[in-house]
């Protein structure tokens, strides 16, 4: 499964390293990257959106049916079998894959981020070991994981040392790391690692803010108000935490990808619920099944 999702890296890493080339700026690539992925996966996203509508719609007549028949099992199996039939309803139908891919992939993109050398500039594994090493005690042992944006970072500090690269993998290495500030910001450092002053804590705000967004939206756009009952209520906008603080603790070129996914997060929910809300998609199923049943009864007239 690792070398799998270090190919997927892999892959990923060729698109950054292609936007990056062009906009020469680690943030606006960031940012085209994820929109180019989320628009890729915006099909998938349709077709959840359509699984859980219909999910939504046969979850009412299934409490009806439980309410009739709770008494009696078996006729209650038959009477879900019979409206799993005539609805055309697989309980399995869009959820493997338009749920369980994203969740696939996103660990995958996540390393072409994190790990630069490794699947962005796409130098041998034995290289990047060696160069990560050059690094001072100290720093390689901080923020563990993400010590290839340590290394990118600290570039000019020990260039000289780098004598294992060869002369395209230095020349990309150095172009790379010149292209991580943004209006001033500079992303390859921690914001709990610097000074006031120097205007990091924006990117942690930002992400909690972005991810408050997408969890606000989120709950005003839920397909199936059981979900947003109870606990369930609130979960989005616990979990909105976990990514700031990350953010927070980590180099703020991690942060800018998430503020950049939540913000499309945000968008994509927005136009989910104008385009293919549950009374949308319920509507278009039922003017089909009208017109498929029209469509019938003609043939059987002119027969």
């Amino acid at each position: 499964m690792g070398f799998l999702f270090d190919a997927l890296s892999s892959i990923f890493g060729y698109v950054l390293w292609f936007f990056f080339d062009a906009v020469s700026n680690y943030a606006v690539a960031i940012t085209i990257f994820v929109v180019v992925f989320n628009i890729l996966m915006f099909p998938l996203a349709i077709k959840r959106q359509k699984s859980m509508a219909k999910n939504a719609k046969i979850g009412i007549k299934q409490q009806e049916i439980r309410k009739k028949y709770e008494k009696n099992p078996k006729k209650y199996n038959e009477e879900i079998a019979k409206l799993y039939e005539k609805e055309g309803f697989n309980p399995m139908s869009g959820c493997l894959v338009t749920m369980l891919l994203p969740l696939f992939l996103w660990p995958s993109v996540y390393g072409a981020v994190t790990k630069p050398l490794q699947n962005v500039l796409h130098i041998p594994n034995e290289k990047v070991v060696a160069a990560v090493q050059v690094l001072p005690e100290l720093e390689s042992q901080s923020n563990r994981g993400y010590e290839q944006l340590k290394l990118v970072q600290h570039f000019s500090d020990v260039k000289d040392k780098l004598t294992m690269l060869n002369e395209k993998e230095y020349s990309q290495l150095e172009e790379y790391s010149n292209g991580f500030n943004f209006l001033g910001l500079d992303l390859l450092k921690s914001p709990n690692k610097s000074e006031f002053s120097a205007m990091l804590w924006l990117v942690p705000l930002f992400c909690f803010l972005s991810s408050a967004l997408t969890a606000f939206i989120s709950q005003k756009t839920m397909q199936n108000p059981a979900q947003n009952q109870g606990c369930m209520k609130y979960m989005p906008y616990m979990v909105m935490f976990i990514p700031a603080y990350w953010s927070y603790t980590i180099p703020a070129a991690v942060g800018i990808y998430w503020i950049a996914n939540s913000l499309f997060a945000a968008f994509q929910a927005v136009i989910l619920n104008k385009f293919y809300n549950t009374y949308t998609i319920n509507a278009q199923e039922e003017a089909a099944r009208a017109a498929l049943l029209f469509e019938e009864e003609s043939k059987v007239e002119k027969m």
